[in-house]
């Protein structure tokens, strides 16, 4: 059993511990707030667990952050001890790929029954994480503090799009089949450790916040504000990636192993 206080102090949450919508929403809005996207283990080589103990005082304890496999492990485990009725699902990441290929399954997110309605969670994704869960119905648009999504519906899969500038744009393909731990473990092992997966060859940090959302790519911080308007910035050295990472994303650093490895892909 996790320690839910920990948790709640981790992201913040000073609300009821009670299976309703309200208590899911306001959590979702803020474990991505709180709790960053990052893949400095994969870059150091170090092996990324996800065994909940693990996951716990990576992201709780030592406050880290990880990705979708840790982020969303560790939400499935909160809302069960809450007393949520939640299982795992597994996608296909398009956002941004070439769409003439088809991507492995390597993304997890969760499909959550709450008072006779389908939920879909997901505080794992990155750059688009969702900050608020989406009622599982297709072709509703739902807005979210940080963007407008809509789930469509394929022949065997559904498809998560987001509006951007006019059009929807898609982010990934996801199945209802319920997931067994095993294949997560063995889509985390890839994404982690094979050379072709792109945790393995750049920096990514991404975390939202009241006013937009933030990210870091190697050396390049970008920040898209809820308004529209962006900014980006070269950071120009190490020290300073190591203090936006800190100060930015709440990564604390001096808990990393190996750091010096990590930032040594921003050479190659």
């Amino acid at each position: 059993m996790i320690n839910l206080r920990a948790y709640f102090d981790r992201i913040h949450y000073k609300g009821p511990v009670q299976a309703t919508l309200e208590t899911l929403m306001e959590i979702h809005r803020l474990h991505p707030k709180y709790i960053p996207f990052e893949n400095l283990n994969p870059l150091t080589g170090r092996h990324v667990s996800l065994n909940i103990e693990d996951v716990f005082e990576k992201l709780v304890e030592d406050e880290r952050g990880g990705y979708c496999f840790e982020q969303n492990t560790l939400l499935k485990e909160v809302l069960t001890a809450i007393g949520f009725d939640v299982n795992g699902l597994w996608g296909r990441v398009v956002w941004n790929n070439d769409l003439t290929t088809v991507p492995a399954r390597t993304h997890m997110l969760l499909l959550i029954l709450l008072d006779g309605q389908q939920y879909i969670a997901d505080v794992g994704f990155g750059a688009m994480t969702l900050t608020a869960p989406l009622l599982f119905s297709p072709d509703i648009v739902q807005e979210t503090q940080h963007g407008i999504f809509r789930i469509i519906q394929k022949e065997k899969y559904y498809i998560l799009q987001v509006l951007q500038q006019n059009e929807w744009r898609p982010i990934y393909h996801f199945y209802t089949e319920i997931i067994a731990p095993i294949d997560y473990k063995v889509a985390n092992w890839y994404v982690s450790t094979h050379p072709d997966s792109h945790f393995t060859k750049q920096l990514i940090a991404t975390k939202v916040d009241d006013d937009g959302r933030y990210s870091l790519n190697n050396n390049i911080l970008n920040i898209r504000y809820n308004s529209g308007r962006k900014e980006s910035f070269e950071l120009p050295n190490k020290e300073k990636i190591i203090k936006t990472l800190e100060e930015v994303f709440g990564i604390c650093t001096s808990s990393i192993h190996n750091l010096e490895e990590a930032l040594a892909v921003i050479d190659r």
